[in-house]
């Protein structure tokens, strides 16, 4: 098996078995995880202008809701989405000229997908939780980014199991629910692929790789974060 079909495999598995109805949460959930607070963040780190021509990659661009979105706002950017997921893939609708979507495992990503200092921004919403280590794209960004690049990273960071099943169980006691042994292991499993990483593990992962720190911002009742990164203007 190829390193692209295993980690579609493996997303599948992560989105609960059940590709379509990951698909029709991505869509329901999309205003609520591009809200005010992620919409002032963009504003304050994006650094990007306008009425100019700019180059932004969405990594894990899912259905590409998001880039359509900056396409309307901004028709002389050129955009460009990173996804592998069949179900999410296909539920993209016809795009503007100025979005392409492109598959690639972004685990091992080619240093060919983007070239050499050509990306203006990149952003990675919820999606290195997903990534079995995101060394290897962290390193691949700093290529891609054009001096002064900025990376705006949104993801869950780890929290006390029991903030995690007040959270996942809506509130009700775990001792009161009659759970079968096959759904507590899935919310186990869940509690483990979204527990990954602490604020200060994905700092100092950014900053090994060389990524100055501008900002970074507890969301979601500490349950997730938004860090802001910055490609040097040289090594």
């Amino acid at each position: 098996m190829d390193s692209l079909t295993e980690l579609q495999r493996y997303l599948e598995r992560h989105h609960g078995g059940n590709g379509a109805l990951a698909a029709e949460r991505t869509f329901a959930s999309h205003q609520r995880n591009h809200d005010d607070v992620f919409m002032a963040f963009w504003a304050r780190h994006s650094n990007l202008q306008p009425n100019q021509s700019q180059q932004i990659a969405d990594l894990g661009c899912g259905p590409g809701l998001f880039l359509k979105d900056l396409s309307n706002a901004h028709p002389s950017w050129q955009l460009t989405g990173i996804e592998c997921a069949p179900y999410m893939l296909e539920r993209i609708e016809t795009l503007p000229k100025n979005i392409q979507v492109r598959i690639a495992d972004l685990n091992a990503p080619a240093r060919e997908l983007f070239s050499d200092a050509t990306l203006d921004l990149a952003l990675a919403n919820r999606l290195v939780h997903e990534l079995h280590q995101p060394i290897t794209l962290f390193c691949q960004l700093r290529h891609w980014l054009k001096p002064g690049g900025r990376l705006l990273l949104v993801d869950m960071v780890r929290q006390p199991i029991k903030n995690y099943l007040s959270h996942e169980l809506k509130g009700q006691a775990l001792r009161d629910l009659d759970l079968s042994p096959a759904q507590l292991h899935d919310l186990f499993q869940h509690f483990l692929e979204h527990n990954r990483y602490t604020s200060e593990d994905l700092c100092d992962l950014l900053t090994l790789c060389g990524f100055e720190i501008l900002e970074v911002e507890a969301i979601r009742s500490g349950r997730a974060v938004q860090i802001a990164a910055r490609n040097p203007n040289s090594e």
